[in-house]
């Protein structure tokens, strides 16, 4: 009996079993992603947090008078600016040969 729990490779294994591991697998999957989420939106709310920081220091040195005070960014620049004047380039598509096959259903 030990001889065919041990090489029956997961055959024999009852249904709750099998359904456990899969649950198990499903459970590892969303670990995972809402890992990779977490490390998204800590890196979000640092990079808002030193954003608000300078936001504070340039308003608070406006507040205090400082007539040598110019912000990092002085104006926005339009579209305009953006735009380039060089002209797009054109490529052909490939060319496709029709194919000739059989599709079959599983």
């Amino acid at each position: 009996m030990a001889f065919g729990k041990f090489f029956s490779f997961g055959f024999s294994e009852p249904r709750y079993i099998r359904r456990t591991r899969a649950y198990l697998q499903e459970a590892r999957m969303a670990m995972l992603e809402h890992s990779i989420a977490a490390e998204y939106y800590q890196s979000s709310a640092q990079m808002y947090a030193e954003r608000a920081a300078r936001l504070e220091e340039e308003l608070r040195l406006w507040e205090s008078g400082d007539p040598h005070h110019m912000p990092e960014v002085a104006h926005h620049y339009g579209a305009a600016a953006h735009i380039s004047t060089a002209k797009p380039v054109v490529m052909d598509a490939p060319q496709v040969s029709p194919a000739v096959g059989v599709v079959r259903a599983a």
